[in-house]
């Protein structure tokens, strides 16, 4: 077996437990070759001829044992089309200049948007020592989730999306479901942004239909997803970033000067819990479940990762975007929380912008514009660009040279999937329950994914040292972990809407009317 060809049993080592959990990773040669760069790719064709005695100087050898068929390598090509360069033979196209600070900013503009107000919420619902030990959990969480999926980035260079990384450890039918997931969640987030998007509209007094807000919202945000390029949306994450947290300080200061104004005199006074909430704040086993959910999916770009990476000049400084960004998602989200609780107390709404004075809400809202839209471009950007490289595989590669053709099936793929999100918007005409369903569904599985990569990489050697044990461990530990997020956070979500829509605090799908 090539050197370069991780992971793969010692001399004389036989199958391992884990090794039986992938029946797909054998020692495909060709399947494992297309995701390592150029220059490894040579040198896996030299060793793998070789080791046949073929003659590697003269170019006769045969390939036919390096390749499972002819197109194999050319896959690559496909995804350099899409994204941009990432091999020297395709200098005219965009080359890998994202730096790690361009990272950074990508990745945190996908990852702290509006729903950073929904925090302070959740404060109110589990208390301020257990969401403090929860942000530090989800910190650490997000942190092992960027690692793994950067450690077999480094492993296989090639390797740009999820689709492709479940491909390489379960087969082609598994990167088929990793997609759909993958979609399926992309979509799901940018309707989540197109019902913000109508809200804010609402807001900033365009009092029209609701379904028509969201359908401008959603034609602004498509077009805006056009652009094809990473190191195009740095500067425009950068503005995300500064959109959100110029919103976030207004609100802290707002909510200190004038307290809760959905507060009543006749209420009781705000009151500050430790543990737990208090009885104007539902907090029963569902609803803690759902306020964990929120901050679950308010850390990380998982889908983003692989992505970010790809275009990198370095993608070895990936760490240092990562770092950076759990640090101050951490920090930011922890002290959100808590000094929005301290000011509203038990009258925070989620989002909190809700708490405040009418005056006060057109104003974050308005700010809040460019970090609802971009974040939602940033997942229809990952959705597009894996649905166009399976719109160009097998033979229907040739098109690649038409610029015409591929702008075309661009632009209709983007079409489609704001008009897919745009539905969901409508049919999920909410905020909080909709961020726990999207949790619980979704994200859940991006963790889940991250274990399995570490499981995948030592399926050989998990046991040879105390560290490879504690890894172990930890893998399967977070694995039952995101089932059991999966399972109780659906069930809660599920049974908020129901509640909600019984309640008729929520509009019918499709209405025009604006939920109270």
């Amino acid at each position: 077996m090539p050197t370069l060809l991780e992971p793969y049993p010692k001399e004389g080592q036989g199958r391992t437990l884990l090794s039986y959990l992938f029946p797909n990773s054998d020692n495909a040669v060709a399947r494992r070759a297309k995701f390592l760069d150029e220059q490894d790719q040579k040198q896996i064709k030299t060793e793998v001829l070789a080791k046949q005695g073929a003659d590697t100087t003269d170019g006769k050898g045969d390939e036919t044992h390096f390749h499972g068929k002819p197109a194999t390598m050319e896959e690559t090509m496909v995804v350099e089309k899409i994204n941009g360069n990432y091999i020297e033979e395709d200098a005219d196209l965009l080359p890998n200049t994202l730096s790690w600070l361009g990272a950074f900013w990508n990745m945190i503009a996908y990852s702290i948007a509006l729903g950073i107000l929904s925090i302070p919420y959740v404060v109110a619902t589990i208390g301020i020592v257990p969401f403090i030990l929860v942000s530090l959990f989800f910190s650490a969480v997000t942190w092992y989730t960027g690692y793994n999926y950067w450690r077999l980035s480094m492993l296989y260079p090639n390797i740009h999306s999820l689709q492709q990384a479940g491909e390489l450890i379960f087969g082609r039918y598994g990167g088929i479901l990793v997609t759909v997931i993958q979609i399926i969640f992309g979509i799901f987030l940018q309707g989540n942004h197109a019902l913000l998007g109508g809200y804010a509209f609402w807001y900033l007094g365009w009092r029209s239909c609701m379904v028509v807000m969201c359908a401008v919202f959603t034609v602004i945000s498509f077009l805006f997803t056009l652009p094809r390029s990473y190191k195009l949306f740095a500067w425009q994450a950068a503005i995300s970033f500064t959109s959100i947290f110029t919103v976030v300080i207004i609100v802290m200061i707002a909510s200190g000067i004038s307290g809760p104004e959905n507060k009543s005199p006749t209420d009781p006074p705000k009151k500050l819990m430790a543990f737990g909430g208090t009885s104007q704040v539902p907090h029963k086993f569902l609803d803690g479940v759902s306020a964990v959910t929120n901050v679950f999916v308010s850390f990380g770009a998982s889908p983003a990762y692989l992505p970010v990476m790809a275009e990198m000049r370095e993608r070895r400084h990936f760490m240092r975007s990562m770092n950076l960004l759990v640090g101050i998602s951490t920090v930011l989200y922890i002290i959100v929380g808590c000094i929005i609780n301290y000011n509203l107390g038990q009258y925070t709404k989620s989002p909190s912008l809700g708490s405040l004075s009418p005056v006060m809400i057109k104003v974050s809202y308005g700010l809040a514009l460019p970090t609802i839209m971009i974040a939602g471009c940033a997942s229809g950007q990952v959705n597009a660009k894996v649905l166009m490289h399976n719109a160009f595989r097998g033979s229907r590669r040739r098109f690649l040279k038409k610029p015409m053709i591929l702008w075309t099936v661009w632009i209709l793929i983007n079409v489609a999937t704001w008009a897919i999100a745009f539905v969901l918007a409508e049919v999920i005409p909410f905020f909080g329950a909709f961020l726990s369903l999207e949790a619980s569904l979704f994200w859940s599985f991006f963790l889940f994914l991250a274990a399995v990569f570490y499981l995948w990489r030592h399926q050989y050697d998990y046991w040879s040292s105390m560290r490879n044990r504690f890894g172990l461990f930890t893998a399967l530990g977070l694995i039952c972990v995101s089932t059991f997020l999966c399972v109780v956070g659906t069930w809660s979500a599920a049974v908020s809407i129901k509640d909600q829509y019984k309640e008729g605090t929520v509009r019918s799908p499709f209405s025009c009317n604006m939920a109270t």
